[in-house]
């Protein structure tokens, strides 16, 4: 019988990344700005064909995660937001993911 790894051995190194990266519309948000360069909310909704709501509500937790940068820094209600890939912090979740589940 394989040993049963204990949740708390990985469950803090784990939490961010799946948190922050755990689905398929913050995955294509982070595909679509890597691709395309900055975008409004509105313009990553039309792009993946999604309600705005749907990417209001992915973007919380990928901002709390800092995967996210926002133009301007410290944008005040109503203004224009542009969002845009946080390169360095992706890459370290993305390694820190793929070294738990044995790809890297």
């Amino acid at each position: 019988m394989p040993k049963r790894v204990d949740a708390g051995e990985w469950s803090e190194w784990l939490e961010d990344p799946i948190e922050a990266l755990g689905s398929l519309v913050r995955a294509g948000i982070i595909g679509h700005l890597r691709q395309r360069g900055p975008a409004t909310r509105a313009e990553i909704a039309a792009a993946l064909d999604l309600p705005a709501q749907t990417v209001s509500f992915s973007l919380k937790p990928m901002l709390e995660a800092q995967l996210l940068l926002v133009d301007p820094p410290n944008p005040r209600r109503g203004q224009w937001v542009k969002y845009s890939v946080n390169e360095e912090r992706v890459s370290r979740m993305y390694l820190q993911l793929g070294q738990a589940i044995g790809e890297v």
